[in-house]
């Protein structure tokens, strides 16, 4: 009974979860820094990870984690120290 009245939460849609993890290629913690972004709610990285196993959808192996990691491009690093006047 108490299952009918629970609230879908976003990282439990399977669409958004495929969309954001394979299509957009996140990782968990994108996606639940994403989640927590959107909603205001906490959400750990590992329960990200289990409801894509829930879903049936292959987390991908450390290798191509990293593949992933290093194959995002590098945003140009912002100068941050103000110009010496003369």
């Amino acid at each position: 009974m108490g299952k009918s009245l629970r609230h879908k939460t976003l990282y439990q849609d399977r669409d958004w979860l495929y969309q954001k993890y394979v299509k957009e290629k996140l990782s968990t913690v994108q996606i639940a820094k994403i989640y927590r972004d959107a909603e205001n709610k906490w959400c750990d990285p590992n329960t990200i990870s289990r409801w894509l196993k829930k879903h049936g959808i292959n987390m991908r192996s450390l290798a191509e984690a990293q593949q992933n990691r290093h194959s995002v491009p590098a945003q140009p690093p912002q100068n941050t120290r103000k110009a010496r006047t003369q």
